[in-house]
């Protein structure tokens, strides 16, 4: 029996590039949400340093649920729409969704009565 050998997979300077891209995202969100939320909240909101950290916890309980819910419907997947993969697919509909509701985190509520 001779042995396999594999050759090595080649990535393309653009699918780096898009996978750098990609990251940017991820990177920007999560640095934002660890570093700077805490202190938005108890400093701008004027929310008591308890309520924010429980604020903060209850978000990263929601993401961990989130993430497996997302993980079981991409492994039961079929296809993805308009062949852009299946879990492709999913990864572009978090993104949508992250950039639709990410700035909201640091805004005051819209219509409340207490806005200055």
């Amino acid at each position: 029996m001779e042995p396999v050998i594999s050759q090595p997979d080649v990535v393309s300077k653009k699918e780096k590039f898009a996978y750098s891209v990609g990251h940017v995202l991820n990177d920007l969100t999560s640095s934002m949400w660890f570093s700077y939320l805490l202190v938005f909240y108890h400093r701008i909101v004027n929310f008591t340093n308890a309520s924010a950290g429980y604020l903060l916890l209850i978000g990263q309980v929601a993401d961990a649920l989130a993430t497996t819910f997302v993980g079981f419907g991409s492994d039961r997947a079929r296809k993805g729409l308009f062949g852009y993969g299946r879990r492709k697919t999913w990864h572009l509909f978090g993104v949508i969704c992250i950039l639709c509701s990410f700035p909201f985190c640091f805004n005051l509520c819209v219509g409340c009565e207490h806005n200055d």
